[in-house]
């Protein structure tokens, strides 16, 4: 028999309740408010030193001031403020020349470089049609001045930004050629001095470079996510295919990323139905980017990735181990897992800013921790060394000869175990 309360008494309990709700209510909102007028608090004392900063620059400093290139200095030094080493501020002209560089075409004197052990640019590849091309660059130079200014004196990293830039523009570089000619051994051979001056022009970078290897196995290497891999991939792939390939291996390594659409693209092809590329952003909402469609490619696949495997290489790598579609070799990849924007601003300049994190299949975030391969296998400095430059032979690369070791797992009928001897073709080039 259920018990009755009184009017009374529930009047009383209803009162409590809304003095109960009343208090967590206020409460809640004073926590709030607090924390609004911290926040406030804590802003206004930034503006106040800074003011202070201005001001007692502006009463003693000897020195003139560029007002364009003082508020340039402070929007940057706010970003690098943030703690986050992908946010950047571009003032007005570095927004323009991003803008060009992110286009469908590369602009600038299109070749590749390394770092040799005197801090010069060393030729790796000159691209095809390119204005360095065209000058007479080869591979194998080695950059020791730009514009009159030492490599080692400007430093590596400004001179490899410099060699992209405005069409119609020049650069004048002073260049060491070796000779080896003669039979002489490049470390004992007579360089060259050799002068060339470039006008910047378009250009188109070739990202895919593929081969048949150990017999019957494709090789594909992507070096850079951009708006062409697509295409090219397909025909590289298609042409693998009709000299029936048995596998895959797609190689990843020193991939900086790229576009993350035309890693979605390149999934495509190889992956199932499914989503292929989700982000999360600050509030907790989760975002499918990518998918695939129905229809794969059935060959089995090898991953081989490193330290330098970014971005949506690293979204690349993980989706094909997530799909079951094949297997990763190689190193831990770079950790590079946010979702990185250019905020334009008002006065046409710009921010980039992390505004989500990629995640894995299983949901999981990999910034700062990379991806882990299956098969763990890594390169000698020597052999690190002859990679950067394209001089690592298929046979003697451990972790290539580990990628097809991974195919063979996955079931293909490899014609050339690895470690067995035999005669590879040189790497094709897609344009």
């Amino acid at each position: 028999m259920g018990k009755k309360f009184s009017v009374g008494a529930a009047v009383s309990i209803a009162a409590v309740t809304a003095a109960i709700t009343v208090s967590v209510t206020y409460v809640y909102a004073m926590n709030s408010f607090n924390s609004k007028v911290a926040d406030i608090n804590e802003r206004q004392a930034m503006y106040q030193k800074l003011s202070e900063i201005d001001q007692k620059a502006r009463q003693d400093y000897i020195g003139s001031i560029d007002e364009n290139n003082l508020k340039d200095g402070i929007c940057a030094g706010y970003v690098a403020g943030l703690g986050d080493s992908h946010a950047q501020y571009l003032s007005t002209q570095k927004y323009k020349e991003y803008l060009a560089a992110n286009g469908a075409k590369s602009i600038g004197v299109g070749i590749k470089t390394v770092q040799d052990e005197d801090g010069n640019m060393e030729v790796t590849e000159v691209m095809p049609t390119s204005p360095a091309e065209e000058a007479g660059l080869k591979k194998g130079d080695v950059i020791v001045s730009m514009d009159g200014k030492e490599i080692a004196r400007i430093t590596y990293g400004d001179a490899l930004n410099k060699l992209d830039g405005t069409a119609g523009t020049k650069v004048t570089l002073g260049v060491l050629r070796p000779n080896t000619q003669s039979g002489e051994s490049s470390a004992g051979a007579v360089a060259e001095s050799l002068t060339f001056t470039i006008t910047r022009a378009e250009y188109t970078d070739r990202t895919i470079t593929y081969a048949m290897i150990n017999g019957n196995t494709a090789y594909l290497k992507i070096s850079e996510f951009t708006e062409d891999t697509l295409t090219n991939f397909s025909t590289a792939l298609n042409k693998l295919i009709g000299e029936k390939a048995c596998g895959m291996v797609v190689d990843l390594r020193d991939n900086p990323g790229g576009s993350v659409e035309s890693a979605a693209k390149v999934l495509d092809l190889l992956l199932p139905a499914g989503n292929t590329v989700s982000s999360r952003d600050k509030s907790g909402n989760v975002t499918v980017e990518y998918t695939s469609k129905t229809g794969a490619v059935e060959l089995p696949v090898s991953v081989i990735m490193n330290q330098s495997t970014y971005g949506a290489a690293e979204i690349f790598a993980a989706d094909i181990r997530d799909f079951k579609k094949g297997m990763l070799v190689g190193e831990q990849t770079a950790g590079y897992g946010t979702k990185d924007e250019a905020v334009p601003l008002s006065d046409g300049s710009a921010m980039i800013l992390s505004v989500a994190e990629y995640l894995t299949v299983g949901g999981s975030p990999f910034q700062g921790t990379g991806i882990q391969p299956e098969i763990r296998k890594s390169l000698t400095e020597p052999q690190k060394s002859l990679l950067k430059r394209n001089q690592l032979p298929f046979a003697e690369d451990p972790q290539i000869q580990a990628g097809v070791t991974a195919l063979i797992r996955q079931g293909a009928a490899v014609q050339q175990v690895p470690g067995a001897e035999s005669s590879e073709p040189a790497a094709s080039a897609g344009e």
